[in-house]
């Protein structure tokens, strides 16, 4: 399978507003890269404002998850440009403000 279709074929698997889950593979102060479980040759990213698993009125922004853990959370994007599916991992950080 070339990796286009490989990003098809995650594309299809993963659409905007579906649940996704993978393993941490790499961390950055920005965000974190995942190793999606269904496509293992598309990488998936949760930046940091999009990582928020405490929910709404937690206050202090949750530190990002190590390589080797697991994450879910919902499909917000997907990039064509750098085939690339991202997550929102709780909800967004301006729900639930004021």
């Amino acid at each position: 399978m070339t990796h286009e279709e490989s990003w098809q074929k995650a594309k299809e698997r993963y659409p905007v507003g579906s649940a996704a889950r993978g393993v941490v593979k790499a961390r950055f102060p920005f965000g974190v890269f995942l190793e999606l479980e269904e496509a293992s040759a598309v990488k998936g990213f949760v930046d940091i404002v999009s990582y928020n698993p405490g929910g709404p009125g937690d206050e202090s922004p949750a530190p990002l998850p190590e390589v080797g853990e697991t994450v879910e959370g919902t499909v917000v994007s997907l990039v064509d440009r750098d085939q690339q599916i991202r997550l929102q991992v709780g909800p967004p950080p301006w729900e639930g403000r004021p």
